[in-house]
């Protein structure tokens, strides 16, 4: 639905995005298996994902731990992804998160 991370966390900041029927607006949100990702029934909402899937390129290949089904703004998680197919250097010791 977007085709950055920052892109994808703003999307989530500006509560564009359900999980499961739910607003979620804290980029961290850890899904889990058969969660279901959708954009809100919003038209800015939709406009602003169709907008990022109109300029993303076709021939991307999804991750196989998700589904999409771009014409329903949907997205299924099918497993946990493994930190080691992500492809990004990253210290997770120093990542900290503020809460509350």
């Amino acid at each position: 639905m977007a085709s950055t991370i920052p892109q994808a966390r703003q999307l989530v900041n500006h509560r564009h995005i359900l999980v499961n029927g739910r607003i979620v607006d804290i980029p961290s949100y850890r899904c889990k298996p058969q969660d279901i990702i959708t954009a809100r029934d919003e038209q800015k909402s939709r406009a602003l994902i169709q907008n990022c899937l109109d300029s993303s390129p076709r021939d991307e290949e999804l991750p196989k731990h998700l589904t999409f089904h771009p014409f329903q703004y949907k997205g299924l998680v099918n497993q946990i992804i493994d930190s080691k197919w992500v492809g990004l250097k990253i210290n997770e010791l120093l990542v900290v998160q503020k809460t509350g």
